[in-house]
């Protein structure tokens, strides 16, 4: 075989494995000419930057690109679980301590009753009146201490928490044992203005502040604030 028809047949062969194979690496090459302050030009210098393609399948080609997120502030105070706990009960979170009872019970079942499940039902009764307005004096002043209540609705089980207020926000825990269903709440909630719950008050009505308290009772972490981490006790 002659010394050409080796060479075309290898140029074959070459352009065959090319076709084949992943793309060539890409090479960004820049020049630069540095002229000195006496007049004299030095000779160009160049460098250059090589992108490697990755091949993720037959076929298939793509540059790897990284991209970074950066997340300011802490993440929401907030936990929940369907896990019954191993003893009587979860404990508590996140806490500032703020154990002194506020508005205690004073024998009455429910701090409010309902007929359906709370989240959806807005027909709201309670036979404590007292209590309730009790617990939207002590939000609007920012009392320091705890609340614990019950919601009586046709649960076969438990419906109870606690508000633990302090100072600005509270922390908001729900536990409810239904059937064979185990749900437990908590979160740090941003209080809202006194102003708010002065209103509630000045309303008098169960209904008006169920409106106020539902979402706190209720560990809604969409319609209101949340504390952010780390906890800064007041």
């Amino acid at each position: 075989m002659t010394t050409t028809k080796r060479m075309t047949l290898l140029g074959a062969l070459v352009l065959m494995l090319s076709a084949c194979g992943p793309e060539p690496a890409t090479t960004a090459t820049t020049t630069e000419t540095t002229t000195g302050t006496d007049g004299t030009t030095t000779g160009p210098t160049t460098s250059s930057t090589t992108t490697s393609p990755t091949t993720t399948g037959p076929g298939t080609t793509t540059s790897d690109t990284t991209t970074s997120d950066t997340t300011t502030g802490g993440a929401c105070l907030e936990f929940a679980t369907t896990v019954p706990p191993d003893g009587e009960e979860v404990p508590a979170q996140f806490t500032c301590g703020h154990e002194a009872p506020v508005c205690p019970s004073n024998g009455v079942a429910g701090l409010f009753s309902f007929e359906e499940s709370p989240e959806f039902d807005d027909k709201v009764s309670t036979e404590d009146l007292s209590r309730v307005h009790c617990l939207l004096e002590a939000l609007r002043d920012r009392t320091a201490g705890e609340v614990a209540y019950e919601l009586s609705w046709p649960v076969l089980g438990t419906d109870e928490g606690t508000l633990e207020i302090a100072g600005e926000f509270v922390i908001a825990r729900r536990e409810v044992v239904e059937d064979f269903n185990y749900e437990y709440e908590e979160a740090a909630l941003v209080l809202e203005p006194p102003q708010v719950f002065a209103d509630c008050r000045a309303q008098n009505t169960a209904s008006a502040a169920w409106g106020c308290l539902r979402p706190y009772i209720l560990v809604d972490t969409q319609q209101l604030a949340c504390v952010a981490a780390p906890l800064v006790c007041e």
